[in-house]
């Protein structure tokens, strides 16, 4: 994964700009070094005050222009790790946004999972501070020639020193994949019971759950934390190990020195410069060294995240015809989910004029709510096509065709916003149209009554709302887009009397303005409206009736929704 940052640096096209800066910060480096050679050598057994003023004012200028240096090279490293933080939160949300719904929910969820959370340990390994680090690790082996110019056992034996700290990074990174991969697998239930227990509270208060949960919650706990203690633990032992060998260098170095001194092989200033280019050399290989840790959760990530993006990407069309009067048509239509033995349906086939209805019903899990979604696109039929004003759906730009048909699922789904962030979805809309829109399905008493009425905030896991009142508002959502067709799955699921009867009067407008309804629904007061009846509970082809009420009246554009006490 380091070799994969260390890329992006080279494709930014500031890499040597960034080389340059690395070698004269190193360069400058020395200067300390030098200064004490000097110092010790040649003013402490001169003792001419001039000597000394230059050496310091030089040695002065060689920290300051190292610190700007630094500083300089830490802007344009903080602009590269931006942008790759950009880039890797970007490549999450196109994986899980651009994927095929079904490849998608086939990758195990605790891969989705760390594939979502990947930003951070990936942007952890790419802070400004480890770039640095990767930048100055080749500048290593100039302070190891330094030393060996100075003394060459000296040299050897910061060699070995700074060696075996790199070795034993690269050792922590292998024992660390274990507690790693262990820790990632208990975070993921950890937080999907996290999640239960936030929007599940009626739940568990009202049956018996407590102690099961209570006992799975200890469980999941105790797992997730033993993980991560057994990863921090053997972290702080590498990173205790690590300053130990530092210290034994310190000892050795002034050892080794001081004999070599006593027997004339080399400088008492020498022994001190040496001493700080060792300092400086086991500095940089120690931060290399605690890059194993954030490597490997990096690593995992990556991992997760291009298993992710593998998935069959979203297949789409070019084609934006000027105009659509709402005509659609399943040719030969066949579809199976992989885990299932045999078809949820084949050989369907039926045609929908513009500004007819079609009522789709049967038991659950009859394949209502999945022939809506290979309707809409989401899914992709093993046979067969879906047609709209004659165009392969397979053809068409999803963009145009999600501007063109409506979607209010079975279950309301709201993301962290406002109430009206969550109907407009960042469409131009007229204030007068949301109002009429709200007004028509009955919402307008609720919002009068709210204090806050469509500034109201919404939290996705809470929205506060009961399941009628959610229904209706995602089937605002879904019409603010004045699509010419409207899918609808379930729409009077959780309504009471009022509700259904503010459905039905939306029912018979959209009728009246020609537009194409496909709705899920097993409510015989919306059934007795269709101009196709289509029946998922027949298998393996579902039926295709003509209710007789539509069959007598010969005008299919006359449909009518009666009231559910009619």
């Amino acid at each position: 994964m380091i070799r994969h940052i260390i890329g992006q640096v080279a494709a930014s096209g500031r890499l040597a700009e960034l080389i340059a800066a690395s070698v004269a910060i190193n360069l400058l480096g020395l200067g300390s070094s030098l200064y004490s050679i000097n110092v010790l050598n040649r003013y402490v057994s001169v003792g001419i005050t001039a000597t000394l003023v230059t050496l310091t004012a030089g040695a002065l200028l060689a920290v300051l222009f190292e610190i700007l240096l630094r500083r300089e090279r830490q802007k344009v490293l903080d602009k590269l790790a931006d942008g790759m933080e950009r880039k890797v939160g970007q490549r999450v949300f196109d994986a899980f946004s651009r994927s095929a719904y079904a490849s998608l929910s086939a990758v195990p969820l605790p891969v989705r999972r760390e594939a979502l959370g990947a930003p951070g340990p990936l942007q952890q390994l790419g802070n400004h501070s480890n770039l640095a680090a990767m930048l100055d690790a080749p500048f290593v082996v100039l302070y190891l020639l330094a030393i060996g110019l100075l003394h060459p056992l000296l040299g050897i034996l910061v060699t070995v020193l700074c060696v075996g700290v790199l070795l034993m990074g690269w050792q922590g990174e292998r024992r660390a994949r274990v507690p790693a991969e262990a820790h990632a697998k208990a975070a993921s239930r950890a937080q999907q019971l996290s999640q239960f227990l936030l929007a599940a509270g009626e739940t568990l208060r009202g049956l018996p759950m407590l102690s099961p949960m209570s006992r799975r919650w200890r469980a999941v706990q105790d797992d997730a934390m033993g993980s991560r203690r057994s990863g921090m633990y053997m972290q702080n032992e590498q990173q205790t190990l690590v300053q130990s060998v530092g210290q034994v260098l310190s000892v050795l170095v002034y050892a080794v020195g001081a004999v070599a001194v006593v027997q004339g092989g080399m400088t008492t200033g020498a022994l001190i410069g040496a001493s700080i280019l060792s300092s400086r050399a086991f500095s940089i290989c120690s931060r290399v060294a605690q890059l194993a840790d954030p490597n490997v959760r990096a690593t995992r990530a990556e991992k997760a995240l291009c298993e992710v993006e593998a998935v069959t990407q979203a297949v789409g069309g070019t084609v934006e015809p000027a105009h659509f009067a709402g005509k659609l048509e399943l040719y030969d239509l066949a579809f199976s989910y992989a885990a299932q033995p045999v078809p949820l349906f084949e050989r369907l086939s039926l045609e929908l004029q513009p500004g007819q209805v079609l009522v789709i019903s049967g038991p659950n899990g009859a394949g209502k709510s999945t022939l809506i979604k290979l309707m809409l696109g989401i899914l992709t039929a093993d046979r067969g096509m879906v047609r709209a004003d004659d165009i392969e759906l397979r053809q068409l730009s999803p963009a145009w065709w999600h501007r063109h048909a409506g979607y209010a699922p079975q279950e309301p789904v709201f993301f962290d916003g406002t109430l009206r962030e969550n109907l407009l979805l960042d469409r131009e809309v007229e204030e007068a149209d949301l109002l009429r829109e709200l007004r028509d399905i009955g919402l307008d008493g609720f919002l009068a009554n709210d204090p806050q009425g469509l500034d109201r905030a919404i939290t996705a896991h809470d929205t506060g709302l009961a399941i009628g009142l959610r229904r209706r508002f995602i089937l605002v959502r879904a019409l603010l887009g004045r699509p010419q067709v409207m899918f609808m799955d379930d729409p009077t699921e959780g309504l009471d009397t009022a509700g259904q009867a503010a459905v039905a009067k939306l029912l018979n407008r959209l009728v009246g303005e020609g537009r194409t309804l496909v709705i899920a629904t097993n409510d015989a007061f919306i059934q007795r409206s269709a101009d196709w009846l289509l029946d998922m509970s027949k298998k393996p082809t579902p039926a295709l009736l003509r209710p007789a009420t539509k069959a007598a009246e010969g005008a299919p554009n006359s449909a009518k929704v009666p009231h559910a006490s009619e």
